[in-house]
């Protein structure tokens, strides 16, 4: 991928324009991304690990040699998983065409709000029971009073306090 093809991505309508699929050229420009992204990791691990001595350091070669080289082919085999995906439905990738091409996204965002409420059941109505006449309220009859209670009356009342004698001293006998 080129210069010109990366500024044709950005600049044009080819991000906003659902009709062309993208997808498999993107591969290319993740696998890139990957294989700089393990170099930095290798690079930074290496100057890191002589920092600490150079047992550590020659240490830190071996483990950039062993998970460097378990990126490399996880990284690889993703990509080339994602692009054999693309290739067997590349059919289905042509032959797809929009049923109409909208004038911008908020007419598009408009049909398809549209189509969900079209899509959506008539909320039903619940049936309210019919309403009942209010009953006049009973007469009341007059409450004879009940005789005021003092709270003193029930209230239980202190015992009296016993005055202190004098204590006799023990003998020591």
């Amino acid at each position: 991928m080129r210069f010109d093809d990366l500024r044709k991505l950005a600049t044009g309508s080819v991000l906003f324009n659902l009709g062309r699929i993208i997808s498999p050229r993107l591969v290319t420009i993740l696998y890139l991304l990957g294989l700089a992204a393990i170099a930095l990791w290798a690079v930074n691990h290496f100057f890191a690990s002589f920092r600490f001595g150079f047992g550590n350091g020659l240490w830190g070669l071996l483990e950039i040699a062993v998970f460097g080289l378990l990126a490399f082919v996880a990284l690889r085999i993703a990509c080339e998983g994602i692009i054999v995906f693309f290739r067997a439905n590349s059919a289905e990738a042509e032959t797809y065409e929009p049923e109409h091409m909208g004038t911008s996204l908020i007419d598009d965002v408009r049909e398809a709000i549209e189509d969900l409420a079209d899509q959506e059941p008539d909320p039903v109505e619940p049936v309210a029971p019919p309403p009942v006449a209010p009953t006049p309220p009973a007469p009341t009859t007059p409450v004879a009073e009940e005789p005021a209670v003092m709270p003193d009356a029930d209230a239980p009342k202190p015992a009296a306090k016993r005055r202190a004698s004098p204590r006799k001293p023990a003998s020591k006998t």
